[in-house]
């Protein structure tokens, strides 16, 4: 690893800290696809890149760090999903040009209206474990001619 210097200083948070090397990750598919599910440790910053390809990042038995996990889907010709359990909050910003960017839920509104009509109760949201409360995803996206897609499911 290189040595740091004044002129060489290191990528910066909004808090000023310094990003280490393994607080960051990019990953890329270019004529195929790539995916992160399961249980897995998201870096502070992810960078999905998807050309002519998909991306699918599932954080239901991800481990967040705690504060904002940064991720930076660029879709150019293909598809970068984001599947999020309901308990984590998201923050989606992007810029879409022939293509899109979408904010989803598995939940019907339709479904909902019908339950109301019937007179059943809604259901019970899932709680959030006691340590999730101050973790959240911030997604700036990008898509030309392909898709960015958030996508809020039960856990």
């Amino acid at each position: 690893m290189s040595e740091r210097s004044p002129s060489n200083p290191p990528a910066a948070t909004p808090a000023g800290e310094p990003f280490e090397d393994e607080h960051r990750e990019t990953i890329v598919a270019v004529f195929g696809d790539t995916s992160r599910a399961g249980a897995w440790y998201p870096p502070e910053r992810l960078v999905a890149i998807a050309g002519f390809g998909s991306v699918t990042l599932d954080f239901r038995d991800a481990d967040l760090p705690a504060g904002p996990t940064e991720i930076r889907p660029f879709a150019v010709f293909g598809n970068v999903q984001v599947i999020v359990p309901r308990h984590v909050d998201v923050e989606l910003n992007g810029v879409s040009l022939f293509g899109s960017i979408k904010h989803t839920s598995d939940r019907k509104a339709g479904r909902k209206l019908l339950d109301r009509v019937l007179g059943k109760p809604p259901p019970e949201p899932a709680a959030p474990p006691e340590d999730e409360d101050d973790r959240w995803l911030e997604v700036q996206g990008w898509a030309v001619f392909g898709n960015v897609t958030v996508k809020v499911v039960d856990s």
